[in-house]
């Protein structure tokens, strides 16, 4: 199936200068992509009656995506999620990494590449997305060469990222898009057969990893998002919502079937696959007064974030997955977003 692909009119920022914008788009999805943080700005989906219906929040213009802190839409590195105290060892040493989110480190910082200008180029099936980040930025050491790709296969949105650094560094990367099927994500069905949930403090550390059969925030029930909120949880309440990392054991670097959301209100299904053995699952706790589309805000809750990556604050935690990049290793990430009309 081709894939047409429109450049857009570009748009212009005094802290970053111009922004190339790109349309990707087959008979069943169209993406627009920003050179800004390698956002998605857009993700629409042909419904039966032939329309197009946008499934993923953004704002219009790059000095409303540098002002919010929700990093919508964007590819989040080199740490996605949090380090704990801004600080872990890598071979003995320890690295002091921007504290953005006080005393923690988060989404890689001021610096995280949710703010850098990414270079954009066709390819026969989307585009490539690359980018240098720099040895000291938000204080990660070594150059970092990144590539990304976004594709259309079909109903499938299929997300590659490829990193290589020049010094050992933490890298974690994710795509951070906040998805809305269609009506209140409240309604939405959630489903995971993740075996293991990781429990964090109220400041999102890690504290246990419990068998999530024996957690109240199971997904294997296929639960709407409501029915798990609305639960009375130390662990809902701290962090206002759903802010999970959702764990697999199978660590063999193979595509697999990670979760599900369902709108039923819309009959729009997301499937998720992913080589990752971790996914973040965000209800949007914290979106109240981020930029929308049209000049409007959003408000708490308005979508859903889910992040195939490591678990949160890897470097520190016991266990083998540690996030440690090295010189001459290949960083990479799979993960394949599946959209159905049910």
């Amino acid at each position: 199936m081709s894939v047409k692909i429109t450049p857009l009119s570009p748009w212009e920022h005094y802290r970053v200068g111009e922004l190339p914008r790109i349309q990707i788009e087959n008979d069943h999805l169209r993406l627009e992509v920003l050179a800004l943080g390698g956002i998605v700005r857009k993700l629409e989906l042909k419904r039966p009656d032939g329309r197009w219906q946008n499934l993923v929040l953004g704002c219009d213009s790059a000095g409303d995506y540098l002002s919010q802190k929700a990093c919508l839409g964007s590819v989040v590195g080199r740490w996605a999620n949090r380090i704990a105290n801004g600080r872990c060892l890598v071979d003995g040493y320890e690295l002091e990494l921007d504290a953005n989110l006080y005393p923690h480190h988060l989404h890689g910082g001021l610096a995280g590449f949710h703010h850098k200008v990414f270079s954009l180029t066709p390819i026969d099936d989307g585009i490539k997305l690359t980018l240098t980040s720099a040895h000291g930025e938000a204080g990660f050491p070594g150059n970092l060469q990144l590539e990304v790709f976004y594709r259309l296969k079909g109903s499938q949105w299929l997300v590659t990222m490829n990193a290589e650094v020049d010094r050992p560094c933490p890298v974690n990367l994710t795509q951070h898009s906040y998805f809305n099927l269609g009506g209140p994500i409240t309604g939405y069905q959630l489903y995971s057969n993740a075996p293991y949930i990781v429990m964090t403090d109220k400041e999102g550390i890690p504290v246990t990893l419990e068998e999530t059969s024996r957690n109240p925030l199971d997904l294997n029930p296929n639960p709407t998002i409501g029915e798990l909120m609305d639960q009375p949880l130390e662990a809902l309440r701290q962090v206002g919502g759903l802010d999970h990392c959702y764990l697999w054991p199978d660590d063999d670097a193979k595509v697999k079937p990670r979760a599900q959301l369902l709108s039923p209100a819309s009959g729009i299904k997301l499937t998720l696959h992913s080589d990752q053995p971790g996914l973040q699952l965000y209800t949007g706790n914290h979106l109240g007064g981020t930029p929308a589309y049209d000049g409007k805000c959003y408000k708490h809750h308005q979508g859903m974030a889910l992040e195939p990556g490591l678990w949160p604050d890897a470097p520190n935690q016991p266990g083998h997955t540690k996030g440690i990049l090295r010189p001459g290793e290949t960083y990479q990430h799979h993960t394949v977003y599946q959209f159905d009309n049910v």
